[in-house]
Parts: C-alpha cells; sequence; structure tokens
C-alpha cells in the first residue's frame, strides 16, 4: 500500500504470523499492495500474470511464492519452509496471501527477514505481528533494517 505526503511515496506491507499449537505450525498472512507487487514481479523478471487469477500449483503461482519467500523468510536454527495455500486480491487494492509451515517445534528464537518490495521502492516499510501463546510480537522492518529477532517469552 501506498501512502502520499507532501511529494513523497511511503509504501507499506504487512504480516500476521501465528503459532498454532495444536497443530505445531506457523501460520502467515502477507498483505501487500496488488499494483505494488505486480510492478515488483515485472522488475524482477517474474512471470506472474494476472494476481487476481493465479491459479493453485500454475508455473505463475509458484513464480509469484518463490519471490515471496525470497523476502519472507523466518529462521529458527534453520530456514523455516512455508506452503502457499491460497491468496485473495482485494477491491481495495491489496492482496492476501496465505502461508502454513510444516509442523515445526517452535524455538525461543525467531529470525525474521521481510524486505518485500525494498529491491523497487527503498521507501518501503513492513511491519510484522507474531502472535504466540496467547502474546503478540511486533517488528517493523525498513531499507536499512531488513532483519529482526523476535525472543518468545516463555509461559
Amino acid at each position: 500500500m501506498s501512502l502520499s505526503s507532501l511529494g513523497h511515496e511511503y509504501f507499506f506491507g504487512f504480516s500476521e504470523l501465528e503459532y498454532n499449537e495444536i497443530t505445531q505450525k506457523l501460520e502467515a498472512t502477507i498483505i501487500v499492495s496488488t499494483h505494488e507487487l505486480e510492478r515488483a514481479l515485472a522488475i524482477s523478471a517474474v512471470n506472474s500474470g494476472d494476481l487476481a487469477k493465479l491459479k493453485v500449483d500454475s508455473p505463475q503461482q509458484k513464480a509469484v511464492k518463490n519471490y515471496l519467500m525470497n523476502h519472507f523468510v523466518v529462521e529458527a536454527n534453520e530456514t523455516i519452509k512455508f506452503n502457499l495455500i491460497g491468496s485473495e486480491v482485494f477491491l481495495n487494492g491489496t492482496t492476501n496471501f496465505y502461508f502454513e509451515s510444516e509442523s515445526i517445534e517452535l524455538k525461543r528464537e525467531l529470525n525474521i527477514t521481510f524486505d518485500l518490495l525494498m529491491d523497487v521502492f527503498k521507501q518501503q516499510q513492513n511491519k510484522i505481528t507474531l502472535t504466540c501463546r496467547n502474546k503478540k510480537y511486533t517488528r517493523t522492518f525498513l531499507y536499512t533494517e531488513r532483519k529482526q529477532l523476535i525472543i518468545i517469552e516463555k509461559n
């Protein structure tokens, strides 16, 4: 999403990440401006087609997933693999991408890289909110600060 103020544009992306205690999976939603993502994909020579028409397991969906996963990385001793389970394009100009990890043993520390769109928009700011064990952890990512550490408190 972009916001213009006094002639300067600012771009925002959001992610909600939640640890499901029952399935022991991380569930993630990435929310991004459809137009800005399409522009970044085109500049990066990713053949995505129309994001509103992405089909499950199509080459276009796989290309978009790979692009997103190169810019949204969650590590707990090793990189956590995510599966893209769906996406929705909304009339307000945003697209939500829904991901789920395989079952994992949640570690106390998560290193997260969330530099989505920063290769195209230097003013891009991304924000993540992790919900885990009834607590919320929020971090902001900037062009100069693309990686953040979250230490999960024990109950």
